[in-house]
């Protein structure tokens, strides 16, 4: 069995960015779960993983990114099936609603809330959003900052032998092939996001059936995202399919590229997921070492170590804020539990595990 674990939307320093749209390509079957409580339309989308677990099913789980330990999808591809969390995913545009898509809304399964613990939820809402706008917020500043670490490097970078690396790599990396597949892909996803509880990412998951992985070390603004998006623009030009993972911190940058149809993974191993060769063909790829002029980290020292110090602070500021977050959201879902109908709950579930169950029947 075959998995990949990921999440499709993420609390950056650019706001909240959804990446949901491109990973549903292709997909015959959309259900979007709305209404109801994160922790409900988690427990939807946990029961379908888990039936595909059990039957030796590829699968795709998606992480909720305030909250890792929840769910806002699963996709089975084979299937060509979707369950989505559509209130944390709500930029998604459905194509065909009512045939491709169906929207589920769970907030039936309630009873009709005091005015008293009506006011509260909202408030409730109201103080989980303002966490996290600040945690954005932070995380904005923090890029701020981080930008000026990066002007460092890039001022001692040359940009010739960054030029050389990517076309070595490349000649490596393709061996002059072309894939066959007429309908190449291309998914845009995060490897890691930072959540309430802390900065968490799934390399390791995403990479354990590959043969080949190549390890990016190099400063902030050494070129590691540049050398991904022309690894990225090769495998376009070559018609493969791939996974291309945004950062989480600045969504713009990209931490890794897969390439499944070549075995291949190439990723970013520097600090939030600092990874070292731990495999027979795990290869580094030193920008550092290799387009970096030597001396840079010891002439700017004191620099480095201040703009370094205070940008991870702020994105420890910004964990807090969306720690804060859940607590808010933890009990507005207590207030919400006290109107849960637990027949009425029972019978939707079943209605919708056996709507699902019969749209597959019929039309695979």
């Amino acid at each position: 069995m075959e998995q990949q674990i990921y999440f499709a939307g993420a609390h950056t320093s650019a706001g909240y960015r959804d990446l949901i749209e491109s990973n549903l390509t292709g997909l015959k079957h959309i259900f979007l779960l709305e209404g109801s409580t994160s922790e409900q339309r988690s427990l939807y989308i946990q029961h379908f993983f888990e039936k595909w677990r059990s039957l030796g099913e590829k699968f795709e789980l998606l992480l909720n990114s305030l909250n890792p330990d929840r769910f806002t999808g699963v996709i089975n591809r084979r299937l060509g099936c979707a369950i989505i969390d559509y209130a944390e995913h709500s930029s998604y545009q459905p194509q065909a609603l009512g045939e491709r898509e169906r929207i589920i809304n769970l907030s039936k399964q309630f009873k009709h809330k005091n005015q008293q613990d009506h006011h509260n939820i909202i408030r409730l809402q109201q103080c989980k959003n303002k966490m996290i706008k600040h945690a954005h917020s932070a995380f904005k500043t923090g890029l701020d900052i981080h930008d000026d670490l990066e002007a460092i490097f890039i001022n001692a970078m040359d940009f010739k032998k960054a030029d050389l690396v990517a076309e070595q790599l490349i000649e490596e990396v393709f061996t002059d092939q072309t894939s066959r597949n007429d309908n190449a892909e291309q998914f845009h996803r995060f490897l890691g996001a930072s959540t309430a509880n802390g900065v968490v990412d799934y390399i390791d998951q995403l990479t354990e059936p590959l043969q080949k992985r190549y390890l990016i070390k190099g400063r902030a603004g050494s070129g590691k995202s540049t050398l991904l998006r022309k690894i990225v623009a090769e495998a376009e030009k070559r018609h493969y399919s791939t996974e291309i993972y945004h950062c989480g911190f600045d969504p713009d940058s990209l931490d890794m590229v897969i390439i499944r149809e070549l075995g291949m993974a190439i990723f970013d191993s520097t600090a939030p997921h600092q990874y070292e060769p731990s495999r027979h063909a795990d290869q580094l790829v030193d920008l550092y070492q290799t387009t970096i002029s030597p001396g840079t980290d010891e002439k700017y020292q004191e620099q480095i170590s201040q703009l370094t110090t205070q940008y991870r602070s702020f994105i420890q500021q910004g964990i807090k804020y969306l720690a804060e977050a859940v607590k808010s959201n933890k009990k507005l879902e207590a207030i919400e539990k006290k109107y849960l109908e637990p027949n009425l709950a029972t019978e939707q579930f079943e209605e919708f595990t056996d709507l699902v169950e019969k749209t597959l029947s019929d039309n695979n």
